[in-house]
């Protein structure tokens, strides 16, 4: 028998949705704080040229706002942390999410003074790009097992959602690997971003009228082929895994998030392809960006959804 879904597990599950969209705005936010050359507009941090309000220009505009925009997500971090604590039908599934989320919210932050101290290093701007990642991804781990429980509680009295074998059992590696691939590939996007090397190829599909480039002269056409190359291989598994697919006869749902994955990544090739031949518009250079995360949010869900659903006749014995 299921157990009566509480009005405040529903309320929480509307939080997390809308915070887990809020973070992902910011994830489109912070690269277009890039774009537009807006990373250095206040020299100090956490002031802008000492101000808490500094005067008014776009690129100050643009970097004091993504600022301020990371302190409302921290604030309501808090909130929901407060929340999970004190409502004993939340505290025992959702509590240790928002505690992991406090560890990588404090470490954007430092990572954000890394940024702007250590002038746009390539290394800090990376680390604060994959730090912003997992933390959304922690955030959207705990939305989609709310998601599970407002949709059948039955497993909502002991707190369970999967079982950590039916993470890691030899099946679903291919689905971790993918999760992998596609979180390497955007590390290697972001070199792309950090190192200038958006334009060093240009044209598709070749480099610079050769199809297998030299970088020994010229790094940064190396860090530009070897993005390229990735996107090559992200393809290449996606094609596979909708065949792995049908062979393990995923549920609709799953089939969808693969679907989901296919066309998005059809869209981010065409961006691609836009950001060579525009000269990196800033708008396509966020939204290259924003896509990716898209891509990478559909694998991971496909993971933990499929690991949720190995673990259910678990949980009934």
């Amino acid at each position: 028998m299921e157990a009566p879904i509480s009005n405040n597990l529903r309320r929480f599950a509307i939080f997390l949705k809308v915070y887990s969209a809020m973070i992902f705005f910011n994830l489109l936010y912070g690269p277009l704080v890039r774009a537009t050359d807006s990373g250095l507009a206040c020299p100090d941090w956490p002031l802008c040229f000492g101000k808490v309000f500094p005067d008014f220009d776009f690129n100050i505009f643009m970097e004091v706002s993504h600022r301020y925009y990371s302190m409302i997500l921290g604030i309501l971090l808090v909130g929901g942390t407060v929340w999970a604590a004190v409502s004993k039908d939340l505290r025992k599934p959702f509590l240790k999410y928002f505690v992991i989320a406090g560890l990588l919210i404090s470490s954007q932050i430092y990572l954000g003074r890394l940024t702007v101290l250590l002038l746009l290093d390539p290394h800090s701007v990376n680390l604060h790009l994959l730090n912003a990642i997992t933390f959304f991804l922690c955030i959207l781990t705990a939305n989609l097992k709310a998601k599970e429980f407002v949709n059948g509680s039955d497993q909502l009295s002991e707190g369970k959602f999967i079982s950590t074998r039916n993470l890691i059992r030899i099946d679903q590696f291919v689905l971790v690997f993918g999760v992998a691939l596609v979180f390497f590939q955007i590390v290697l996007g972001g070199r792309v971003s950090s190192h200038y090397a958006g334009l060093a190829c240009s044209d598709f599909p070749t480099c610079n009228g050769e199809w297998f480039p030299s970088s020994e002269f010229e790094p940064k056409i190396g860090i530009q082929v070897q993005h390229r190359l990735g996107a090559y291989i992200v393809a290449i598994y996606l094609i596979g895994l909708n065949v792995y697919g049908l062979l393990k006869r995923f549920t609709e749902r799953l089939r969808n998030l693969v679907k989901t994955a296919i066309v998005l990544l059809t869209v981010q090739f065409a961006l691609g392809i836009l950001n060579i031949f525009f000269q990196l518009p800033k708008l396509i250079t966020a939204a290259h960006t924003g896509v990716a995360v898209l891509i990478l949010t559909s694998l991971y869900s496909l993971w933990i959804l499929r690991a949720s659903e190995l673990s259910k006749p678990e949980s009934a014995v």
